[in-house]
């Protein structure tokens, strides 16, 4: 099949196009290794233990929209609302390539600004931006 180009993508939160995301990072999937012997065999052997949420990290511009602060915070007041988040790969004519499904996400971490957070720099031109980390409870799906 075609590689997906790495700067051609959207990002969808529960159908609906999230605009200006600039990166996703962190797309993680992962299981405890459980470590065990056989017998008396004398060698370690290892089998999959319980399976970790995922994660997904988002940066955006910041900008006065609020819907990342809005989730955050009704995380924050104890009202957990889950939704599905989407990587959509684009190919040269802007045509949907591919994409990843996250589902039963939750904003577990919101960080302002650039990588040195909080910090904001007059002699800078940047944007400021923000970072929204999403865990989700099932594994990404992949399709196309």
């Amino acid at each position: 099949g075609d590689f997906n180009l790495s700067n051609r993508f959207t990002i969808e939160i529960d159908g609906i196009e999230a605009n200006g995301i600039n990166s996703v990072e962190g797309i993680e999937s992962e299981s405890e290794v459980v470590e065990y012997k056989d017998g008396e065999d004398g060698v370690t052997h290892t089998r999959p233990g319980n399976h970790k949420p995922g994660k997904i990290m988002i940066s955006r511009d910041w900008s006065n929209t609020s819907e990342f602060r809005t989730w955050r915070k009704a995380v924050l007041d104890g009202k957990v609302e889950r939704k599905s988040v989407s990587v959509i790969f684009h190919n040269d004519a802007g045509e949907e390539a591919g994409r990843m499904d996250f589902f039963e996400c939750w904003p577990s971490k919101l960080l302002f600004s650039d990588a040195n957070m909080l910090q904001l720099n007059s002699r800078n031109s940047g944007h400021a931006s923000e970072k929204v980390e999403f865990v989700c409870d099932t594994e990404p799906s992949k399709s196309k």
